[in-house]
């Protein structure tokens, strides 16, 4: 009989391999960059550190550098608060450059908050966000509290995130982040729907969030996910909320091999539903359905995320899942996919055509199948923008590396004829090379031989 000993070291030896394993299983980003745009101390949110912007000075090529700030009281109360506090501004092309240590996929987000100082009213900054291969924002104007949140494939070293104002405005900036996304994360492949066949290609593009949704659950924020994603509510999406209702088993969700991670979406997304209002009547038939906005002339990756926390036993819960008219799952039954196991979380993903509407409609219903009690669930939803065939998730078109604003050129040539003209007035040899603070044409890469001054300015 094993002694206390040899129990104590047993206990020891199974927390150990569970620590061990919880810490493998925690996803590790190979490329971390956090920037709270104009503020003069590191920001923490969460477990996360955003670099003060002179410490961050080393990523940007810039001709100026203007940096502003907003009282506390005027900025909504939100997880990132105290990313709106400051801002940078952008008077020229401006290139954030990133060294990637690992290919991949990665995140860029972008905070935005438009407030007035008192000589520049970011209420009013049009401009565009663009990197080498692909048009994130085009004559973007930012209306309140905006989180932008792109994912793009890197396959050089570097990743360029390149700031343009349209004509003579300007550009800002509250808060950047770019983050290494695990490989498995957005497969290459999916389920195009309607037609329904295999859609390859996904990794060849680049993807914009238009929708995390915690469906049927509360506000999910970065600090519970492993991912540092947000979810929201289904409140503002739902159609009907009498068709509506909603469960919570978050004790009961399990994370199979064959079925999702913590990564694709956290306890809290599968621990909570949106299911049918169908408890006290056997023969309801009606489906609960959410619509979604979204841009025309693109598609779109629709990421389901199920998990059957309200079954008591296999086989009971069928189902029918429709985008828009497609029923994309027919008689869909959970516990069979993982071989009579409830609560597994698991997630499927579509492709839909280029869409010629501005809106998604994503419905659960009953199925048609006899003797089965008429229910549906629905764990989560995410909703993502492919790049066309352009590289363009904005309809803009990406910056040439040959092409140039008026206002460059006509800054460069000036230069040059200034130059010209006080040589041959002089006349007489320099005794030392003339240093220019020198832009290229293209605006993109700025070199700088003198430091601009950094200009700060306050709210009015």
């Amino acid at each position: 009989m094993m002694g206390f000993v040899g129990l104590k070291l047993l206990f020891i030896g199974v927390v150990f391999l569970l620590c061990l394993s919880s810490c493998y299983s925690q996803f590790n980003p190979a490329d971390k960059y956090s920037i709270d745009c104009g503020s003069p101390s590191n920001t923490t949110i969460g477990n996360r550190v955003f670099l003060s912007d002179s410490l961050a000075s080393s990523f940007l090529s810039t001709p100026q550098n203007v940096l502003v700030d907003t009282s506390a009281n005027s900025i909504p109360s939100s997880e990132y608060s105290p990313l709106y506090k400051t801002a940078r501004i952008f008077t020229q092309t401006s290139t954030y450059t990133f060294r990637i240590t690992q290919s991949g996929r990665h995140w860029i987000r972008l905070y935005f908050f438009p407030f007035s100082a008192s000589n520049y009213n970011l209420t009013t900054a049009v401009f565009s966000v663009s990197t080498p291969d692909h048009s994130l924002l085009s004559d973007f104007k930012a209306e309140g509290v905006q989180t932008k949140e792109y994912s793009v494939n890197v396959t050089s070293g570097d990743l360029e995130i390149t700031f343009t104002p349209t004509g003579s405005s300007f550009a800002f900036l509250n808060g950047l982040e770019v983050v290494s996304v695990p490989d498995p994360l957005i497969p290459d492949d999916a389920m195009s729907v309607n037609p329904p066949t295999n859609f390859k290609g996904m990794l060849n593009k680049a993807l914009e969030t238009l929708a995390r949704v915690n469906m049927g659950g509360p506000v999910v924020t970065s600090r519970n996910d492993s991912l540092w994603r947000s979810w929201v509510t289904d409140l503002s999406y739902s159609k009907n909320r009498n068709f509506e209702s909603n469960a919570s088993n978050p004790t009961a969700v399990r994370y199979p091999a064959a079925g999702a991670t913590q990564d694709d979406a956290p306890i809290s997304v599968y621990g909570t539903a949106a299911t049918m209002a169908s408890e006290s009547d056997p023969k309801a038939n009606f489906n609960v359905t959410w619509e979604f906005p979204v841009d025309r002339g693109f598609q779109y990756l629709v990421r389901l995320h199920f998990c059957d926390i309200v079954s008591t036993s296999a086989n009971t819960l069928y189902f029918n899942v429709y985008i828009d008219d497609s029923n994309v799952l027919p008689d869909y039954d959970l516990s069979t996919k993982f071989g009579g196991n409830l609560a597994m979380a698991s997630y499927s993903d579509f492709v839909t055509q280029s869409l010629n509407k501005n809106q998604i409609r994503i419905s659960i219903g009953p199925s048609t199948i006899k003797d089965v009690y008429p229910n549906a669930i629905l764990n989560g939803v995410e909703i993502m923008k492919l790049s066309n065939s352009d590289g363009s998730l904005s309809g803009g078109n990406i910056p040439s590396s040959n092409s140039s604003s008026k206002k460059n050129i006509g800054l460069i040539i000036g230069v040059v004829v200034g130059v010209l003209v006080a040589l041959l007035a002089a006349n007489t040899p320099m005794e030392q090379p003339l240093v220019l603070a020198q832009t290229s044409i293209t605006g993109v890469h700025s070199q700088q031989f003198k430091k601009p001054p950094t200009i700060l300015t306050k709210a009015g």
